[in-house]
């Protein structure tokens, strides 16, 4: 007797399909496992490797990614027509995702990471055609062992046929009594029969064997219609059995009987052949409809010549079997549904835009879709970060915010309640990215405040000019008219002075308030922070100011007004962290082709663990209401505009120098 291999392909020809661009192996005569020679099928095109999946056996499948999900299909497809085949997936890029959908939904055998040593290439042939041959083997056992059980009710049949005949004195009440047991007999053995199949295939090969007790009947057709608008057939033709679809709608019977005129007509005009005579036997689809709702229905379709005194037996045949036969292709039908409906959810939920994620109690990721996969690395921080702890715990629906990888989202937590009055055992978790429109909001109120200081600098430059000018003017006059040895020229040049600072200042605080898209020109940076901290006397009056300004001759290319608001919001900054009276210390220098300015405080600092942080859109130490986390993140946007940049550093013992470059002219 031969090995399990030899028993079932004598032809010692083991086909491997290999799908994909190009194939790096050499393909040797013969194969060292058992001696067996290997048919290697190339195929680059994925339609070309379908046909031949329907047509052709293989003994292995190697699909190579390509870059789509052409090539998780085709493995999917695979697992359905050629099971008993050990499926390969070859990619150059194996991620914990691709494995696990992998494994899920195509069932691979064995992921290859490519390149592959062409030894290691034939040893996984090698496990592969071993794994197909285990398969085979088995089936060959469980087919010897299903063809002795047959022959062994055969022989039971046949000896119960002898008793029968040297029993045919016993009164005719003994003979009705000894037909229904071997109805109920039968009836036992179909059902346990029935209740290991899985597939239609299985279920109506049954069928299929139980009809051929009677002449002139035709394979069985199932017809069955769910909620869609589809209606499909499933049947055999030259022995395999196929299925098709029709979006042709007729009615289906409700009791067993011969069919109208018009269902005979509808099986002709979508198979492209006439019909015979035609009993239907219709299906009770309870399981199917109590769970999934609707009005799913099925019958089955048996092609007969019976004559009158035929029809009688077959039709008490059918009426015994059709209640385990509609409770098997119920439950068929229902997994059949099932597989393709958490098919279609998945693909549906992949497809949403917005990352979503289902959560148990512990914040642990049950299910997601590839949105959420792809922005939240930290997917429980990503849980216990949102408002599902809320919904959890009083049932209801709850929105908040969150922040990662410097995107800010809304996050809309709804409780899963399973059981009427229950408590909340999950929780969907829906990301809505509003980065891009929160900014935006926050920098139209930016805008908004910068024009109600521009207003106001506006009519304080109107009310205070004039006078200020004739103050000035007056002073200047006087001045030609009065001794300069005297008291009064000296007070006349400081109220002049005065004046002109008052202009000044005046001056720099339209600078500042000045809007966006303003000409850049050539300026010094030290004249920038001159013009700015007069603006902010009144935050510097309990801190002690040191101003050493060394690059005045160099001059940068920028938008002042631009500058000014970084500078104002560093002081600013400084100042509001030193709680109790500090230093502040502010310089410029050049190095080589740059110039140099330092920001520093005697405040607390920043603490490390955020340091990384304070640049990021939105993100603030600040209590609520006391700033808009725009302060730092504008600042290096603005710098970095004019082609400079902006850096922290931690001053010893305590403080925080900010320091900006920006290449001079």
């Amino acid at each position: 007797m031969g090995t399990p291999a030899e028993l079932i392909n004598p032809s010692k020809i083991d086909p491997i399909l290999w799908v994909g661009s190009v194939s790096p192996i050499r393909l040797p005569q013969y194969f060292p496992f058992q001696k067996r020679e290997v048919e290697i099928v190339l195929r680059a095109s994925f339609d070309e490797a379908r046909s031949l999946l329907q047509n052709q056996k293989f003994s292995s499948i190697l699909v190579q990614e390509d870059g789509t999900n052409e090539a998780f299909e085709l493995l999917i497809q695979a697992r359905h027509l050629q099971p008993m085949a050990p499926r390969f997936y070859i990619s150059h890029d194996l991620t914990e995702e691709k494995v696990r959908q992998g494994i899920n939904q195509a069932q691979v055998y064995r992921f290859i990471r490519w390149p592959l040593a062409e030894r290691e290439i034939w040893q996984q042939f090698e496990d592969a055609l071993e794994k197909h041959a285990t398969y085979l083997s088995r089936s060959l056992l469980l087919k010897e062992s299903s063809s002795q059980n047959k022959e062994l009710e055969a022989l039971t049949h046949s000896l119960e046929g002898l008793v029968d005949e040297r029993t045919q004195g016993i009164e005719v009440s003994h003979k009705e009594e000894s037909d229904k047991l071997n109805r109920e007999r039968n009836l036992v053995r179909l059902i346990k029969d029935l209740a290991n199949q899985n597939s239609f295939e299985d279920v109506l090969g049954i069928i299929r064997k139980e009809l051929r007790k009677f002449h002139k009947i035709g394979d069985p057709i199932l017809v069955y219609r769910t909620e869609s608008t589809k209606t499909h057939f499933i049947s055999f033709q030259l022995g395999t059995m196929t299925q098709s679809e029709s979006s042709v709608d007729f009615e289906f019977p409700k009791n067993a009987q011969v069919p109208s005129s018009d269902l005979i007509r509808h099986l002709a005009n979508h198979f492209g052949r006439p019909f015979a005579k035609t009993y239907v036997v219709p299906l009770e689809l309870r399981l199917t409809n109590h769970l999934l709702g609707g009005s799913s229905e099925a019958i089955l379709c048996i092609e007969n010549s019976l004559n009158e005194k035929e029809m009688p037996p077959f039709v008490e045949f059918m009426t015994d079997r059709m209640r385990p036969l509609s409770m098997t292709l119920d439950r068929v039908l229902l997994e059949s549904q099932l597989s393709a409906f958490s098919y279609r959810w998945e693909k549906t939920f992949d497809g949403m835009r917005d990352p979503i994620a289902i959560m148990d109690v512990d914040y642990n990721v049950v299910r997601a879709n590839r949105k959420f996969s792809d922005r939240f690395p930290d997917k429980k921080q990503a849980g216990e970060a949102s408002p599902a702890g809320l919904a959890l715990a009083d049932g209801q629906p709850h929105v908040g915010q969150i922040q990662a990888d410097g995107r800010v989202y809304q996050v809309h937590s709804y409780p899963v309640v399973l059981d009427n009055g229950g408590k909340a055992t999950n929780v969907v978790n829906q990301y809505v990215d509003i980065t891009q429109s929160r900014e935006l909001y926050l920098r139209m109120l930016q805008n908004e405040k910068m024009g109600a200081i521009g207003m106001l600098a506006g009519n304080i430059a109107h009310e205070l000019n004039n006078p200020l000018t004739g103050l000035r003017s007056l002073a200047q006059v006087l001045l030609q008219e009065a001794d300069k040895n005297t008291n009064l020229y000296s007070d006349l040049i400081e109220i002049e002075k005065a004046a002109a600072r008052s202009q000044s200042i005046i001056k720099n605080l339209l600078d500042f308030s000045k809007g966006e898209d303003q000409p850049a020109e050539d300026i010094s940076i030290d004249e920038i922070v001159e013009r700015t901290l007069p603006m902010l006397k009144s935050a510097l009056r309990t801190h002690r100011l040191e101003v050493t300004l060394q690059s005045i001759d160099k001059t940068v290319h920028v938008e002042p007004h631009l500058i000014q608001q970084v500078v104002f919001n560093l002081v600013n900054n400084a100042c509001q962290a030193m709680k109790d009276p500090g230093r502040l210390r502010i310089n410029s220098f050049h190095s080589g082709k740059e110039v140099v300015l330092e920001i520093e405080d005697t405040g607390p600092g920043v603490p490390e663990d955020i340091q990384r942080k304070i640049f990021e859109p939105f993100f603030t130490t600040k209590k609520e209401g006391h700033g808009t986390g725009l302060g730092l993140s504008m600042s290096k946007s603005v710098i970095e505009k004019f082609g400079g940049s902006i850096t922290y550093e931690t001053v010893d013992p305590q403080g925080a120098r900010f320091v900006i470059t920006l290449p001079f002219k």
